[in-house]
């Protein structure tokens, strides 16, 4: 497989920072194209609608947790193709490794497929739930149904990213989000403004950005994987080759999914809560609040991306102790950004929060957030870090444990009592015990209890 490097042999830390360079700048990238929609929209104004951009910036609160949710089945598929892949590389078995790899991309794209379509079905009779305004729920619909059946095309470029990840490239697989994510915040503020020849779409413009650049990356991305790095062999490909690699892959691709899809849920859960128990600024306030969460774990996401490549690579050559290692210096890394990060925000609240949107009451509600919550961000990368990890050795029940206990258990339930004892300051305060209990149990059974050793590919 051209391209592969080899990470079962040289300085674990120095294998995780060469990869997590290109990753972070990759990750931010990607992550930039929400934050620049929501800056874009949150300053929005219109003669007829006093409060445009408070009604834009809520219903895109609504509707990026579903599309996360939906987004969350193709993260979880690319960790089983990770899996696979890097196994069987770290097996020496290239060939199993290109099948795996085609096989990656045909299953995503099927299972994709009805994944976006059952939530289409389903997205009528949910929308009401989350907001008792109508204008914020039609905001949201007309986003959802223009990102939605993107998901699909997403796929594509989600296992060509993993597929590249799991032979330890970094360089390449970066190139894949930053070219969708440059090409989304080009695209901003002509499709959502109205700039030139283009109209003025609002909301659906952020939404057909997001969709433009997804489609370019995943026609770039299978590129690479088909022809530049060889890296898929789709002529190989039996009945028979694809049901073992679906096999393969679905075990750990499953349940990760199932892990993944998790957080969107339980964030789903909380924004219908805001919704329906505080007011329309609130529920934007929150989403500010959200997107700030976004600037300190774009380079955690990218660890997570690192991790995998690592750990399956030295599981699949029985390296237990590099594996450890891996986990180690990945903590380290976790605590010492998001420490700084936190300082970061906290000294810059004010500009950030108003800068998110043009009006006042809301930019003073998401303030809140910037010292309560950033703080305790660590322990929460503490969760995806060892779910990612893990998925990469073959077990995926580990994960989705920690982060059932996470975004189900702790997220929705602190955060409905603190909603409820003390409006959307108390649901930052439910938010940070919710990090700061999972991120310690996910350290504490990942080094102590947790297997080191991979599951076969």
């Amino acid at each position: 497989m051209a391209g592969k490097v080899d990470l079962t042999h040289g300085p674990v830390r120095g294998h995780l920072l060469r990869m997590l360079g290109p990753f972070s700048i990759a990750i931010i990238a990607l992550l930039s194209a929400g934050i620049i929609d929501m800056i874009y929209l949150g300053n929005l104004t219109s003669e007829t609608v006093p409060n445009m951009g408070v009604l834009a910036v809520a219903a895109v609160t609504v509707a990026h947790p579903l599309t996360f949710l939906g987004n969350s089945a193709n993260i979880g598929l690319g960790a089983g193709t990770m899996s696979a892949v890097s196994r069987a590389l770290g097996e020496n078995n290239p060939e199993r490794a290109r099948r795996h790899g085609a096989s990656a991309i045909f299953f995503a794209f099927m299972i994709m497929v009805v994944i976006v379509s059952l939530i289409m079905l389903v997205l009528p009779f949910v929308m009401p739930f989350f907001s008792k305004d109508s204008a914020v729920l039609e905001m949201a619909s007309s986003y959802l149904i223009i990102s939605l059946p993107g998901l699909v095309i997403i796929s594509i470029a989600s296992m060509s990213n993993n597929i590249l990840r799991a032979g330890g490239e970094a360089f390449l697989p970066s190139t894949i989000m930053i070219l969708g994510a440059l090409i989304n915040i080009a695209l901003d503020p002509f499709l959502i403004f109205g700039w030139g020849p283009f109209p003025r779409m609002e909301v659906q413009g952020a939404a057909l950005a997001t969709l433009i650049g997804n489609c370019v990356a995943a026609a770039y991305g299978f590129y690479l994987v088909s022809r530049k790095r060889k890296a898929v062999d789709f002529k190989g490909m039996t009945i028979a080759s694809f049901k073992r690699a679906a096999i393969t892959i679905g075990s750990v691709g499953i349940p990760a999914a199932m892990t993944n899809i998790i957080v969107p849920v339980g964030t789903v859960v909380v924004v219908a809560i805001i919704g329906q128990k505080l007011t329309t600024n609130e529920l934007a306030a929150f989403g500010i609040s959200r997107q700030a969460e976004i600037l300190s774990v774009g380079l955690l996401y990218a660890l997570s991306a690192c991790i995998g490549a690592i750990t399956g690579q030295n599981g699949g050559a029985g390296q237990t102790d590099r594996v450890r290692e891996a986990f180690k210096e990945s903590y380290k890394i976790a605590f010492y950004w998001s420490t700084f990060m936190a300082l970061v925000l906290a000294i810059f609240a004010g500009p950030i929060s108003n800068l998110f949107i043009n009006d006042e009451n809301v930019a003073k509600a998401a303030i809140q957030y910037f010292y309560i919550v950033p703080i305790t961000i660590f322990a929460y990368g503490f969760v995806f870090v060892s779910a990612a990890g893990l998925n990469a050795l073959g077990r995926p029940k580990f994960g989705l444990i920690y982060t059932i206990i996470r975004s189900l258990i702790l997220y929705i339930g602190l955060t409905y009592i603190g909603v409820t004892l003390d409006g959307l300051r108390g649901a930052f305060v439910g938010i940070a015990i919710a990090n700061l209990i999972s991120g310690f149990i996910a350290f504490g059974w990942t080094m102590r209890k947790v297997p080191m050793s991979a599951v076969k590919s």
